[in-house]
């Protein structure tokens, strides 16, 4: 999975006179960011993206509650500066990406010096609550930073370091937070439209990315054919003590390089409920910057299917991996027969450099594919313990768990 460095995607640092993150309309001129504190939000005419724009930064310079319900092709990324709360409700809109749009569909910033215009006089942080809506960007282009540049078609070659559809990132460079709490609900995405398609065919990046916000929630959504992560989130890069905390439940997710991904040493990380099918990784905790230390983690009773790395866990501590089912490893995925960067092999679950007292291995069904004699022969191992940077793993509680006669080795170290 790529490397976004979220100071590089959302601190560009301009003066207010010359209007600190610009916001785009349906012919991509653009205009400065509103900065009144007092005019109403409103629900923008189907296709005005202008309207759009503006009615989404009023919600939030107000603090008042949005309601979006019309259809809206966007050809530029919109950025939003988040100073107040931001409360959307999109139930039945749609936003299509045109085609060729390079960057972020949605991004809801903090942006330093511009997100003090018209902040709560008691200096109270912003939340960002986000419901509803059809995001479609299957001919959006892919960022510079997508796993597997080589995959990347040279007519689906953006320039920009991430393309996602919503966007939220609680502070800049350094800090501090000011978005408390941000929750997606119930959204819809799709980065491919028509049959047989896998995540290499997608347009754009990540569906949901959510960065340096307190406390993130992405539940009750679904994701359709994703280049990178469907839902990604992540600590601060450049302030390790700036922690976040993440709850991600009852998501479906279909065809995607990674399910859902934490990065950075966010603690506190909840994937629960969740149902991925057809990924390189279905669900993960990544240290992406060495060193970062990830604790108190809960992946409880999430269905996969189809994934070379089920569950990845790189520098965890107090982990809880429990009730959790693992379906044809070893199977087709991203329309290979190969495993996708699992180095010639299907793992359910990787402890990497796992730390902490209190982890646990409990509950959990592991399956290998033996739907053809090919699959059969595949590699496929339930558990594999690593070391991470010279780190042996810490020990940890290991019952219940039920394997099928597919699964090659049930545990391994490497």
């Amino acid at each position: 999975m790529k490397v976004k460095t979220p100071a590089k995607l959302f601190n560009t640092v301009v003066s207010m006179a010359a209007a600190v993150a610009l916001s785009f309309g349906l012919s991509g001129n653009a205009t400065a960011t509103e900065n009144s504190c007092t005019a109403n939000p409103f629900n923008p005419a189907s296709g005005d993206v202008a309207g759009l724009v503006q009615a989404l930064q009023r919600a939030t310079n107000t603090g008042q509650a949005v309601t979006i319900t019309g259809t809206f092709t966007i050809d530029e990324p919109i950025k939003i500066v988040v100073r107040r709360d931001l409360t959307v409700d999109a139930t039945g809109a749609s936003f299509r990406a045109a085609e060729g749009l390079n960057g972020d569909m949605f991004s809801l910033d903090v942006v330093e010096t511009s997100s003090d215009t018209c902040r709560y006089s008691d200096g109270r942080n912003a939340n960002v609550t986000w419901t509803g809506g059809n995001f479609e960007f299957s001919k959006a282009l892919n960022s510079t930073t997508v796993p597997i540049q080589s995959r990347v078609p040279a007519s689906r070659q953006g320039t920009e370091a991430t393309a996602d559809a919503l966007s939220i990132r609680g502070a800049w460079n350094n800090g501090p937070q000011r978005i408390d709490n941000a929750i997606v609900n119930n959204v819809l995405m799709r980065g491919t439209i028509g049959a047989g398609k896998t995540a290499f065919d997608a347009g754009g990046d990540s569906g949901v990315f959510m960065s340096s916000v307190k406390r993130g929630e992405v539940n009750n959504s679904q994701f359709y054919g994703i280049r990178d992560a469907a839902i990604y989130v992540s600590a601060n890069n450049s302030d390790a003590t700036m922690r976040s905390e993440f709850h991600l439940v009852n998501n479906i997710i279909k065809r995607v390089y990674d399910g859902i991904s934490s990065k950075r040493g966010a603690d506190g990380i909840v994937m629960r409920l969740n149902y991925v099918e057809d990924s390189a990784v279905a669900l993960s905790i990544k240290e992406n910057i060495s060193g970062r230390l990830a604790s108190n983690i809960t992946i409880d009773e999430n269905q996969i299917v189809r994934s070379v790395r089920g569950i990845l866990l790189e520098n965890t501590r107090n982990t809880r991996v429990t009730n959790n089912t693992l379906r044809s490893l070893g199977g087709l995925v991203a329309g290979s027969e190969s495993p996708l960067g699992g180095g010639g092999k299907y793992r359910g679950v990787i402890f990497e450099g796992l730390g902490g007292t209190d982890n646990e291995l409990i509950d959990n069904t592991f399956n290998g594919d033996g739907s053809t004699a090919a699959r059969q022969a595949k590699t496929v191992i339930a558990v594999s313990n690593t070391s991470l940077n010279g780190k042996t793993n810490a020990p940890y509680v290991s019952s219940g768990n039920t394997f099928n006669t597919y699964i090659d080795q049930q545990l391994i170290n490497e």
